[in-house]
């Protein structure tokens, strides 16, 4: 018979008390969406990028993919993204995100967005409505221009044009209960208020789960994946991943769902492999620095994200970053949907 750990045994205990609180989390999110005074962004063109689960999604990628999507395909439009600024000090009354912001001040994702970006505005705050009206006043927009919200699917404040709504494909077969039984911020049957649903992360195993979320909801299905595709070193050297086959490899980052990060290290097969993860926009101290330093004298490579690499501020020097290469099915029906909602 199989035992239970400390942590599993606690957690079926206070499985009933989860599940009857995520009736109460359900109750209250119902009436903030009820009463919530919505708002309209004045001139723009709204399109919130968001999901169902807390965090690891897969939304910064998904968002750099539509950003260059839209940019190619409405070159005149100026973009704006919009995003809270998760832990950023700069993002109580608005912040302006520019390649020489600090992550201290504009959080790691919204860097990283301005980084793939360089041609669109990035904005934080916690207060969307207002950072968009400081973005408006202060470049002196006349123009109507292209805002994709961060994280916008339970953001009851603001209108939106367009609901893009990611499925970790990962995940997905799990995630069953509410906070804080489970994962998910929304049930399922809440999709009917997509305009399109995002399976993101996606491998050909999940195809049945996408078959039967196509059955229940008449909403347009995407695919989005990303496999790996280069390394890039700190002093800006490409190599290829295949190099980590047959050494002594340590992986570390601090993203939402970091099993998916390591099992694309894996299927390099390096000789060995061991893993750290993080919490969730793990600001790297001095003394995680000093670590990896004395780690990196062990191994052949240490390897990690974007995110991670951008709060680094002496990465060592066998540190490689694996660069990912994103693809969406079905690109030309959304391009579509979109010139006919904008234009």
């Amino acid at each position: 018979m199989k035992s239970f750990t400390p942590l599993s045994l606690l957690q079926v205990v206070l499985f009933p008390i989860l599940y009857a609180l995520s009736f109460v989390y359900r109750g209250i999110f119902l009436l903030d969406q009820k009463f919530t005074e919505k708002k309209k962004l004045p001139g723009a063109f709204v399109i919130s990028v968001g999901n169902l689960s807390m965090g690891g999604t897969g939304k910064t990628p998904f968002s750099i993919y539509l950003a260059k999507l839209i940019h190619r395909e409405f070159p005149k439009k100026k973009i704006v993204l919009l995003s809270r600024g998760y832990g950023a000090t700069g993002s109580k009354n608005g912040y302006r995100v520019t390649i020489q912001s600090a992550p201290r001040e504009a959080g790691d994702e919204p860097l990283l967005l301005k980084k793939h970006l360089p041609f669109a505005e990035v904005w934080i705050g916690r207060d969307r409505y207002a950072s968009y009206l400081r973005f408006k006043k202060e470049l002196k927009m006349q123009e109507d221009p292209i805002v994709i919200l961060d994280d916008g699917f339970q953001h009851h404040v603001l209108e939106r044009d367009v609901d893009l709504v990611l499925l970790d494909s990962s995940r997905i077969h799990r995630e069953r209960f509410l906070i804080p039984a489970g994962n998910l911020r929304e049930p399922i049957s809440s999709l009917t208020r997509a305009d399109w649903i995002v399976f993101s992360k996606y491998e050909p195993s999940v195809e049945r789960i996408v078959q039967n979320i196509q059955k229940k909801f008449p909403q347009g299905i995407l695919r989005f994946s990303s496999e790996p595709d280069k390394l890039l070193s700190p002093d800006l050297q490409l190599d290829s991943p295949k190099i980590f086959y047959g050494k002594k490899v340590y992986a570390f980052t601090g993203i939402g769902n970091p099993e998916v990060f390591f099992s694309m290290i894996r299927k390099f097969q390096p000789l060995e492999l061991e893993t750290r993860a993080f919490r969730d926009h793990h600001s790297y101290t001095m003394e995680d620095e000093n670590a990896l330093d004395t780690i990196s004298k062990d191994n052949d490579y240490l390897v990690c994200t974007e995110k991670d690499l951008i709060k680094i501020s002496k990465p060592p020097e066998n540190l490689k970053i694996l660069l990912l290469e994103s693809k969406l099915d079905k690109e030309e029906k959304l391009i579509s949907f979109l010139k006919n909602k904008i234009l």
